[in-house]
């Protein structure tokens, strides 16, 4: 099994009742981010699954002009 990719692994999952509770918040920080231990490790595991992104768009268009 191969590992799958995500570029957006530092945002928060969100849904349209969290987006509708945002319009009405009024303390001004209602979205949690999800957080590294320091910059550094969040820069190379950011850098590391967008390269992992664009590999695994090469090899899905590699395999679908193959066919």
């Amino acid at each position: 099994m191969t590992k799958k990719y995500r570029t957006d692994f530092l945002f928060n999952d969100n849904n349209f009742l969290i987006g509708m509770g945002s319009a009405f918040n009024l303390c001004g920080n209602f979205f949690d981010y999800n957080e590294s231990e320091d910059g550094s490790k969040a820069d190379a595991k950011a850098i590391e699954n967008d390269w992992g992104v664009i590999g695994q768009d090469l090899s899905e268009v590699l395999s679908n002009e193959s066919k």
